[in-house]
């Protein structure tokens, strides 16, 4: 606000000062140009008596050429009054610069003085005023015979220029207040949405991702609002799930630890049991470590995707090739369930991926589908091709995903059946290690399903 309130001030400021000299210049120049010439004149019509020595000539000319307002006189070589048309000053020698020039020089000149400058005989009488102009031109064009001396009032243009300089003022003064309202209001347009984004920023500084700043216009700010609520929004999806990501990490790494330390106390202070009992025991023991091993393996996964830990060994792969050799280690578990398993390539695809990363894609869903179906349904895994993509789709006959949970599959250890999800094996990461490195290849993953039914997975990914 002071920098818009110094810059139009002193803009107005220096645009004042300028506009005043220039009428200065006009009005005292224009009146200069006219009344030198006049004096030049005059100059010409003395020449004649004072070379005559006519005394009353000259006082005649004098006279009539002057009035309230004005006043002429005549001087010798010396700089003595011979005529004046006050009858003031005859006799009398007049020591003023203008004089003097035309006396030394030959030329004529022109002065401006004040009322009480110097000499307050000469400006005194009929001239009073606050500003008064003489004019001094020398008699005689070929040999110098006096000067005339003419002096009249500049009251008028003085005060002319006192009065615009006075508006000029006056006008200062108001665009300075209407400015300064403006500045302050237009400052608080400016700076209230800033203060508020401020006002947010240090709210999320203190780890309050719940803050919003309010939207108003379509402007540059209303933009920064709207990309700083999304940040918020993000941020706080992303602290609620960091925060559920921890609850369920140590939900899952707890349960198996809890489960072996019953186990372990059983055998420790029960009395001595039968040697298949305490086989049982250390079996289930061995699970839940095979449990917990698989759960902090696929931690360990997630990790190193999100931290870009372990960069992608992007080679051209065939499609079929992946899927066919993912069919191949997993058919033995499918006839073991009774399951059917079939592949069908429509179209050959190749893609640039790490075949080791994207074998663990296939096998998963491929493994989930198997586990998820019961005896005598189908698996059927299918490749085609769409727009320069390699669509893969994995359909199975199981038990289905409820509608309500097909958004949230890929949550980190999110379980449609927890129960049967524990029973099958599953730490509830495995989809989600599917999504994050298809992620990585530039691909999406989706799913569509039906209770009782069966679910389709689809991984589309670009052709290389």
């Amino acid at each position: 606000m002071l920098a818009y309130l110094l810059i139009v001030c002193v803009s107005f400021y220096i645009v004042s000062a300028t506009l005043i000299r220039l009428v200065g210049e006009y009005l005292f120049n224009q009146k200069a140009n006219d009344e030198l010439y006049a004096a030049i004149s005059l100059a010409a019509q003395a020449e004649a008596p004072l070379a005559a020595r006519d005394g009353e000539a000259l006082y005649a000319l004098a006279d009539r050429n002057s009035d309230d307002y004005s006043r002429v006189l005549v001087l010798d070589l010396y700089g003595v009054a011979q005529a004046d048309s006050q009858s003031e000053m005859n006799g009398v020698r007049m020591s003023r610069r203008e004089v003097a020039t035309a006396l030394n020089q030959g030329k004529a000149d022109y002065g401006y003085y004040f009322v009480g400058d110097q000499s307050p005989t000469l400006l005194t009488g009929a001239l009073t005023g606050n500003m008064i102009s003489l004019y001094a031109a020398p008699i005689g064009r070929e040999e110098l015979m006096g000067v005339l001396v003419y002096l009249t009032r500049s009251e008028e243009a003085y005060r002319s220029l006192m009065t615009i300089q006075t508006k000029m003022l006056a006008w200062l003064g108001l665009v300075t207040v209407a400015v300064t309202l403006m500045s302050l209001f237009v400052s608080r347009w400016f700076t209230r949405p800033i203060s508020e984004l401020n006002e947010g920023i240090v709210e999320m500084a203190n780890g309050d991702f719940s803050n919003r700043v309010k939207v108003r216009g379509k402007n540059e700010f209303a933009q920064l609002a709207t990309a700083f609520n999304t940040m918020c929004d993000r941020l706080e999806s992303l602290d609620k799930a960091r925060n559920q990501f921890v609850s369920n990490a140590s939900h899952e790494l707890k349960t198996p630890l809890s489960t072996m330390k019953i186990l372990i106390e059983t055998l420790m202070y029960q009395d001595p049991m039968d040697p298949d009992m305490t086989r049982e025991f250390l079996t289930d023991i061995n699970k839940e470590i095979d449990r917990l091993n698989s759960v902090i393996g696929d931690l360990l996964t997630l990790v190193s995707i999100d931290g870009g830990e372990k960069p992608l060994d992007a080679r051209p792969i065939s499609v079929a090739e992946l899927l066919s050799e993912n069919m191949r280690r997993l058919q033995p578990l499918a006839r073991e369930r009774g399951i059917e398993m079939t592949l069908s390539v429509r179209e050959q695809a190749v893609v640039n991926g790490d075949a080791n990363r994207l074998t663990q894609v296939f096998y998963n869903l491929m493994d989930n589908a198997i586990k998820y179906t019961g005896r005598g349904g189908s698996v059927r895994v299918e490749l085609s091709k769409k727009d320069r993509r390699a669509i893969v789709k994995v359909i199975d006959t199981g038990i289905g995903i409820p509608k309500e949970d097909q958004l949230h599959v890929f949550d980190r250890f999110y379980r449609v059946d927890k129960a049967r999800s524990r029973e099958t094996g599953g730490t509830g990461l495995g989809l989600s290690i599917v999504k994050q490195i298809v992620l990585l290849h530039g691909g999406h993953v989706g799913v569509v399903s039906e209770e009782n039914k069966g679910s389709t997975f689809t991984v589309d990914l670009p052709e290389a």
